[in-house]
């Protein structure tokens, strides 16, 4: 039994932790090394979970010292402490995104840009045939999702992380996903597209294009551009904004004026 609520990638982290860094290392030393960071493990439990890591290839027996850590297993520790921090940072990073002012969307983007652009010139050599085949089905569910005059929010959001998993890099995958969780930023972002007249699909479908042939800086290119336009498209509706309730303010106060005379 378990002293606290952990999930298994938690406690499967910890054990690779503990073998890390006490390699070679036996069953009994790692049940000791839990519960000093609060997880009660049986040592039969802890025997299972060792059997699975070692069928996943992840840690290997040395003779009758016990288990280290395989290449693999050092690089899926590296990846969930990375995924540990995201998990972290994210609460914050979320908090900042409901301010939903110019300033921290511009930001956003910017961050998008870098992140993104490398994803999809990931993608462009390694995604499969049915990664491609999934973009396509995903891109024409926005179009008809646009068609019937809905924004597409989820089909874009979907649509970015899958390029993001096409990448490889499981790191960068979370980063984007992360990103793109708060629905308001993503509402927004999409309704500014809207209201200015711009074109989501025709934008995924140039990255897309990029991806199926293979040519990672058309497919960097073509999301930076993507990104670079959405930053543009904010900055046009906060202008167009700004101007109209500037008209609107100065309109009752000629209406007040002429009341008032």
């Amino acid at each position: 039994m378990l002293s606290d609520v952990r999930s298994a990638r938690e406690i499967r982290g910890a054990i690779l932790s503990v073998i890390a860094r006490e390699a070679p290392v036996g069953q009994g030393a790692i049940c000791l090394d839990l519960r000093k960071h609060g997880i009660t493990l049986s040592i039969p439990t802890i025997g299972r979970r060792l059997q699975e890591l070692e069928f996943e290839g992840l840690v290997e027996k040395v003779g009758v010292q016990g288990r280290i850590l395989t290449d693999r297993g050092h690089e899926t520790l590296n990846q969930l402490h990375a995924e540990a921090m995201l998990k972290g940072h994210g609460t914050a990073l979320l908090k900042t995104l409901t301010r939903g002012d110019k300033k921290h969307l511009l930001d956003l983007l910017f961050v998008r840009g870098i992140l993104e652009g490398t994803t999809a010139a990931l993608a462009a050599e390694h995604a499969s045939q049915q990664t491609v085949e999934r973009l396509e089905e995903l891109l024409e569910q926005q179009q008809a999702s646009i068609a019937r005059g809905e924004l597409g929010v989820q089909e874009d959001v979907t649509y970015h992380n899958e390029i993001a998993r096409a990448s490889g890099n499981t790191v960068l995958a979370s980063l984007v996903a992360l990103l793109r969780q708060h629905h308001r930023y993503n509402l927004a972002m999409t309704s500014i597209r809207a209201e200015v007249g711009s074109r989501l699909v025709v934008d995924h479908g140039a990255i897309l294009d990029a991806i199926k042939e293979k040519d990672p800086v058309a497919a960097r290119k073509a999301m930076e551009l993507h990104l670079r336009t959405l930053a543009e498209d904010l900055n046009r509706f906060w202008k167009e904004s700004s101007s109209a309730a500037r008209h609107r303010s100065d309109t009752s106060a000629s209406k007040g004026s002429a009341a008032a005379g």
